[in-house]
């Protein structure tokens, strides 16, 4: 699994201590990513909600696709 987050140059990290708020009740690690810029491949996820409100209730189980690094790396069936 590790190599898969390494392999499009994702890197696994702590919670920044400077990070506002409560931490995350998720035990799984930060995934920190590169930074954008123009001309750069794309990095989004696509989920299946009508709203933002739908996606804060119904979670990541929603997700239909994920590019990272301009490649397709994830895609429900």
């Amino acid at each position: 699994a590790l190599d898969a987050v390494r392999r499009p140059g994702l890197a696994l990290a702590g919670r920044p201590a400077t990070l506002p708020g409560p931490a995350a009740f998720s035990p799984v690690p930060l995934v920190l990513l590169p930074g954008l810029g123009a001309g750069k491949p794309a990095r989004f996820a696509v989920f299946d909600v009508p709203d933002r409100a739908a996606l804060v209730r119904e979670g990541a189980s929603t997700c239909v696709a994920t590019v990272v690094g301009g490649r397709l790396v994830y895609r429900r069936a």
